[in-house]
């Protein structure tokens, strides 16, 4: 009879070779345990077991859980991308960029909660930073209306994040759906009119479509004013 006895010398399924230790090991560990189980299943004891170490040995290469949460953004945010493009584009250029960091945040979901507590000064961030207002400078933003134009289309785009990841992405979309329909159904009609007649509506508040409509208008908002402001810059002098 075959023996189905379990071998006693096996690894677990995450250990890492003996020396192999490194931080990039570590913060790829830490990403794939937030992306499978959220932010809150991250402790160093937690993910030395993963890693098949002791929890010490994590210590060599990294500072502490702080250290950690800033290397697994800034290797989530290294996929982001500045698209190319004329050096004064920013609606080409900006907005793609705040469209690649939308898409690594659906991707990682933890990234949003990571950037709202921490802010935004890990890694390539700076780097992107640097090109983004440069090419809002570039195409003809006043230094102020740089910050605040970018900061504007970011804050938004966070918390779309914060509004949608939960609802659509976190649990099955058909979930929040069911949930507008149990609300609504409860709903007297007479009192509810509006509310009820936008049933269909109010099913696509958390979704990609809400995104690109907020987003759409405030770039609108946007290009009005930086089209007055250009309008409003006294002529260049001629020369003699």
């Amino acid at each position: 009879m075959p023996d189905r006895r379990r071998a006693t010398t096996s690894q677990p399924s995450g250990r890492v070779p003996r020396n192999t230790l490194s931080r990039a090991v570590i913060v790829a560990a830490a990403l794939a345990l937030v992306d499978d189980e959220g932010l809150e299943a991250l402790t160093m004891p937690r993910l030395a077991t993963n890693l098949g170490v002791g929890t010490m040995s994590l210590y060599r290469h990294i500072e502490g859980k702080d250290d950690l949460l800033d290397g697994v953004a800034a290797q989530v945010l290294s996929g982001v991308t500045v698209p190319y493009g004329a050096s004064d584009d920013w609606e080409g250029r900006v907005v793609g960029y705040l469209h690649s960091l939308r898409a690594e945040a659906l991707r990682h979901p933890a990234l949003a909660r990571i950037l709202a507590d921490r802010g935004l000064t890990v890694g390539p961030v700076l780097e992107q930073l640097e090109t983004v207002h440069g090419v809002l400078r570039t195409a003809g933003f006043s230094d102020l209306d740089a910050v605040r134009a970018f900061y504007s289309l970011l804050t938004y785009v966070f918390g779309s994040l914060m509004w949608e990841l939960p609802r659509v992405h976190l649990q099955p979309p058909a979930a929040y759906a069911a949930a507008w329909h149990r609300a609504l159904d409860g709903l007297d009609a007479t009192t509810f009119p509006n509310l009820t007649a936008l049933r269909a509506e109010l099913l696509t508040s958390a979704s990609a479509d809400q995104f690109d409509y907020g987003l759409e208008h405030l770039v609108s908002a946007l290009r009005q004013h930086a089209k007055a402001k250009r309008g409003r810059r006294p002529p260049a002098e001629i020369g003699p």
